[in-house]
């Protein structure tokens, strides 16, 4: 059973890089379009917030469900250590940064990818603090 949910986990986790490289490879004006009509109506609930924001709020959440996708998958396997998925996310988060530097519009960012290894943190910690509770339960 836990090879099987080893391999829905990589699957998971496969999609959503992905998925995350698949934004990075847009250019700046679809990119920048998409976030623009986000912003229309996440501001009718946060007013205040601004489109630069919410642009770093997106890689902050695009990481973290990263980095929990990753915790799951890695904490199936043997010798399990918080710095596996964290590693990772960082080689993710430079990889994507060096994928704008080829897209027009984008450029690679060191602050974007500070944002990104945060949110892989977060997301790796929520999820390993969550099987560590659920292992003290049963």
């Amino acid at each position: 059973m836990k090879k099987k949910k080893f391999w829905l986990w990589l699957l998971f986790t496969a999609v959503w890089i992905g998925v995350i490289f698949w934004h990075s490879s847009r250019p700046a004006a679809q990119s920048d379009a998409e976030s623009l009509g986000l912003l229309y109506y996440i501001q009718k609930i946060l007013p205040w917030m601004t489109n630069r924001i919410l642009r770093k709020c997106g890689h902050f959440a695009e990481f973290a469900l990263l980095g929990f996708l990753m915790t799951g998958m890695f904490y199936r396997m043997r010798n399990f250590l918080l710095l596996k998925p964290i590693a990772c996310g960082l080689l993710i988060a430079l990889c994507d940064e060096t994928l704008q530097l080829f897209v027009p519009g984008r450029s690679g960012n060191v602050r974007d990818v500070w944002i990104d290894l945060s949110g892989v943190i977060v997301g790796t910690l929520i999820i390993y603090l969550f099987f560590r509770l659920r292992k003290k339960k049963s």
